[in-house]
């Protein structure tokens, strides 16, 4: 059957409307606030950098930002929020390492983090270190390997609670170089810091922002940082774990932005954008490093790929190390 003219024209107008519908939404966006879940409490390292890039994505596009905090199991709390938002880019997610960890610790999410979370932008990480009490009688990373073999059971390391990666790290350290450690977890990081310049447990895996005023007052001892390169920006004369002898332990946080799963390419590539202009601002860039980070610049397709290379690896790390969710 021949269609009419008027069926064919009435046809092609709609593909018309249809085609330029994508680009539309990108150029109309954002028309209204912004909401950016923070699944960490206020104060804490995540929710700096999702309120570094609540700021300026308000700052390049004229409509606000809000955060909002939603902690709760090991993150799962507010990247459920993300997961279940409308998927229109108006509701983004602040997310590090230790929410995909915990995609692999909590069992009965009512959502898959890698299925229903879309990766947008990652943007900074945040070396860790090994850190021992000053009190600890080893001034090197291998003379630390030594202490704990010939007191097994005896060291004590402090955790930012069970499933963290404060305590995933430091399993991973005693799975790697053959160590009994002792496992004392807290409510948070600061509390086992306090613990550790007293002398109640030796060590951490931890990251440089609990940590520095310490280690510059000569109260806390930084013996390697868990990354391929020197942290020359803090910690130029301590050296990586590779250098150390262990090359296996490498770890450290990255932060990133992920929205609902369904967004569309064109707002994506919009927000993506901002936090690319975001780690090449001058300014910008001194605030990440002024928060012990390190800016990093990546594609959504480039995150994307990340993860899906990165997820299995921490999988593997979450069971080797044996931590359970709280």
């Amino acid at each position: 059957m021949t269609k009419s003219p008027l069926i064919a024209v009435a046809v092609g107008v709609l593909a018309v409307l249809v085609a330029g519908a994508l680009p539309a939404v990108a150029q109309t966006f954002p028309s209204k606030p912004i909401k950016m879940i923070v699944p960490s409490t206020a104060g804490g390292i995540t929710d700096f950098v999702g309120r570094l890039a609540a700021d300026y994505i308000a700052s390049a596009t004229g409509q606000p930002v809000i955060v909002e905090n939603r902690p709760g199991a090991g993150g799962a709390v507010g990247m459920e929020a993300v997961a279940h938002a409308a998927p229109d880019g108006y509701t983004l997610g602040a997310i590090n390492t230790g929410d995909i960890i915990g995609g692999f610790l909590h069992t009965s999410l009512s959502f898959y983090p890698f299925k229903d979370l879309l990766p947008i932008a990652m943007f900074a990480e945040a070396p860790q270190l090994l850190v021992v009490g000053a009190h600890v009688p080893a001034q090197t990373f291998q003379e630390f390997l030594a202490y704990a073999r010939a007191n097994p059971g005896k060291i004590n390391y402090g955790s930012a609670g069970t499933g963290s990666l404060t305590q995933i790290g430091a399993e991973q350290l005693a799975r790697l170089a053959g160590l009994q450690l002792v496992h004392v977890p807290y409510r948070g990081a600061i509390p086992a810091v306090t613990d550790m310049i007293a002398g109640r447990v030796q060590m951490m895996h931890i990251s440089l922002n609990p940590t520095y005023a310490h280690i510059k007052a000569g109260t806390l001892r930084p013996l390697a940082v868990t990354v391929k390169d020197r942290w020359t920006d803090y910690l130029p004369d301590v050296p990586t774990t590779a250098e150390a002898g262990l090359p296996d332990y490498e770890m450290d946080i990255w932060f990133g932005l992920v929205g609902p799963r369904g967004m569309p390419k064109p707002i994506v590539d919009q927000i993506n954008g901002y936090m690319r202009s975001m780690v090449a601002d001058p300014m910008m860039k001194k605030r990440l490093i002024g928060g012990f980070m390190r800016p990093l610049s990546k594609s959504a397709d480039e995150f994307a790929a990340f993860l899906e290379q990165d997820a299995p690896r921490w999988q593997r790390i979450v069971r080797e190390s044996g931590a359970q969710a709280d």
